[in-house]
């Protein structure tokens, strides 16, 4: 990214004190706490019986998403591969990313099931919801170069929602890095992959009321594109256009009356979708 380096925080003195204080089995497997004055992300995940079984499930069910992603995109992510997930994987990607210069959390704790994060501001979900018109196209604008930016370093997100974006010292900065989609896939599937997960997210943002969702949606993929053309990027999104469009043409006489915000933002997705072809 041919951005300046991000400023980072310093890890609180306390910190090792505090994780020796606290019950780590009542402890959320998220929470943010403040130590010395200090905002961190502290995560954590547990082993046991219900994690082994849990696993099972998490494979058949990436064996189902690659067997579907072969038929339909021309691509078998291994499911093996897709499972690689989980905390030391995302301390190992952020590091990475970090040290190429994108704006991610510092690592500032690491041991098994547990990962304590540099805060890195509060995600971009609010600010889009409650911005008059005008202000939210902007962040449309901005939300779209970012992501062109990421994918020009040669980078992909796997988790590229609006809810994984924050804003901290008026720069975008990315979190969630535990999926390991892009592992699995060509550069040019993962990257279109981040960019149908962003415009999604933006089509079914909870409690968004703007008529001119479609357009916002459409202004997202022209700005992306204009900043990062990737011929090949937008050929594998367009593939996966055509599966969404197709589906939503089966199921919108159906369902296409159905209230919900995850129906009608799938919806509103293939009507974006649809402008690419």
């Amino acid at each position: 990214m041919s951005q300046p380096s991000p400023q980072h925080h310093q890890a609180p003195p306390g910190l090792r004190a505090w994780l020796d204080s606290v019950d780590a089995a009542r402890e959320p497997s998220v929470r943010e706490v403040v130590i010395d004055g200090v905002t961190c992300v502290v995560k954590r995940r547990r082993s046991g019986v219900l994690q082994a079984l849990g696993y099972l499930l998490r494979y058949l069910r990436a064996l189902v998403l690659a067997l579907s992603c072969k038929l339909f995109l021309g691509e078998f992510p291994r499911p093996g591969v897709l499972l690689r997930n989980g905390l030391a994987y995302e301390a190992g990607r952020l590091r990475r990313l970090r040290q190429a210069g994108c704006r991610v959390p510092q690592v500032w704790w690491e041991e098994p099931g547990l990962l304590v994060l540099e805060h890195v501001g509060d995600d971009l979900a609010g600010l889009v919801r409650h911005a008059d018109p005008a202000q939210r196209v902007q962040w449309v604008r901005a939300l779209a170069a970012d992501l062109a930016a990421f994918h020009a370093g040669g980078h992909w997100h796997g988790g590229a929602q609006i809810r994984n974006i924050t804003l901290c010292d008026g720069d975008l900065w990315r979190i969630d890095f535990e999926e390991n989609v892009g592992g699995a896939l060509s550069l040019p599937l993962a990257q279109a992959y981040d960019l149908f997960q962003l415009v999604s997210s933006l089509m079914a943002l909870r409690k968004l009321h703007d008529d001119n969702l479609p357009g916002l949606g459409k202004l997202m993929l022209d700005v992306y594109f204009e900043a990062h053309p990737a011929p090949a990027v937008r050929a594998r999104l367009q593939r996966l256009a055509r599966v969404v469009c197709a589906s939503a043409a089966v199921l919108r006489p159906v369902a296409g009356w159905l209230p919900g915000r995850d129906v009608q933002g799938f919806f509103r997705v293939a009507d974006t979708l649809r402008t690419l072809y």
